[in-house]
């Protein structure tokens, strides 16, 4: 009886022992958990202001300029991207990287002349028409899109599930596109004035004011998502979710100089997808552009061109030193 006495609290102190591991065990994962989490949020909602502050700046300057001068400008970012990776964030970047990006960043000037003169009948209404504040935004855009290419390089790295990062960032885009449309919808209440109750009730009080503007804002939302829904399903979906998630999880290996001219395959994509969708076709300094950016992105992906910043060196060194 002593012996089985024994052995039963020998049982039972192993079983609390296992308990008490597998309890800490919890709270280390729960720990963990969180601190993922944060640091997705972290990334991602720093993230999510470079993209909605690009898709706004974009819209704001396709207001005063074309549509082939916004899309040239933009594609500035191939550009952008190696430069403030060497200016801003340090890295020593390869004389390989930047005569591809210089070679991509052709090839879509080429492109945008090309759909430029197609469209319009003429350059002079094209990418020639005189520099405006459309032109600034569009290149304030192209920033704010190099700026997100490159800290999704840092974001993928440190944040472990790419679908964290992802939610955090589209959640932020999603938070700051309501606050705009909301105060767009402002103005439009403040502006009414002297037009009936509505313009009555804006004058009256904040809350009323906050309360029209909160439900003119969801009528909008509404009555584009009735009017266009499969639209919005494949661009929220596929354009923008989904191919954020495969730039995060893309961009754990991939430099983000290396990634930009990659990017470059963009006007390439978008001109066959025009041929076979909507029958356009491009001239000859079209198809020399999408050439050129073709032998720059092929060139890219067959040479690691991606540089490394000063710090990922020290840490190396030091490395080597310990070993």
């Amino acid at each position: 009886d002593l012996i089985e006495s024994t052995t039963i609290d020998n049982a039972v102190g192993m079983n609390g022992e296992e308990g008490a591991i597998v309890a800490s065990n919890s709270q280390a994962n729960a720990l963990k958990e969180r601190e993922s989490i944060a640091l997705a949020w972290r990334y991602g909602a720093e993230l999510g202001i470079y993209m909605f502050l690009g898709y706004a700046f974009q819209a704001i300057g396709l207001e005063t300029t074309t549509a082939s001068r916004s899309g040239f400008f933009l594609y500035l970012n191939v550009k952008f991207v190696p430069f403030f990776s060497y200016f801003i964030f340090g890295k020593t970047i390869q004389r390989n990287t930047w005569i591809s990006a210089l070679v991509a960043f052709s090839g879509t000037a080429l492109l945008a002349f090309d759909n430029a003169n197609g469209a319009t009948g003429g350059a002079a209404n094209g990418l020639e028409m005189a520099f405006t504040a459309g032109d600034l935004w569009s290149i304030a855009a192209a920033a704010l899109s190099a700026l997100f290419i490159l800290r999704m390089e840092a974001a993928s790295k440190a944040v472990s599930k790419s679908s964290e990062l992802n939610a955090a960032n589209l959640w932020t885009v999603a938070v700051l596109s309501f606050l705009w449309t909301m105060g767009i919808s402002w103005n439009n209440l403040i502006g009414s004035q002297g037009s009936g109750e509505v313009a009555t009730s804006v004058v009256q009080s904040l809350p009323v004011t906050f309360a029209h503007a909160t439900q003119q804002t969801f009528q909008n939302a509404l009555s584009t998502i009735t009017a266009h829904p499969i639209a919005l399903i494949y661009l929220s979906g596929v354009t923008t979710a989904l191919a954020n998630l495969l730039q995060s999880k893309a961009q754990k290996d991939v430099s983000a100089e290396r990634a930009s001219v990659i990017y470059a395959m963009d006007p390439v994509y978008g001109a066959v997808f025009a041929n076979i969708l909507l029958g356009e076709t491009l001239g000859g300094v079209g198809y020399a552009g999408a050439f050129l950016i073709v032998v720059a992105a092929a060139t890219n992906a067959l040479s690691d061109f991606g540089g490394t910043s000063v710090e990922e060196e020290v840490i190396s060194m030091k490395s080597d030193r310990n070993k």
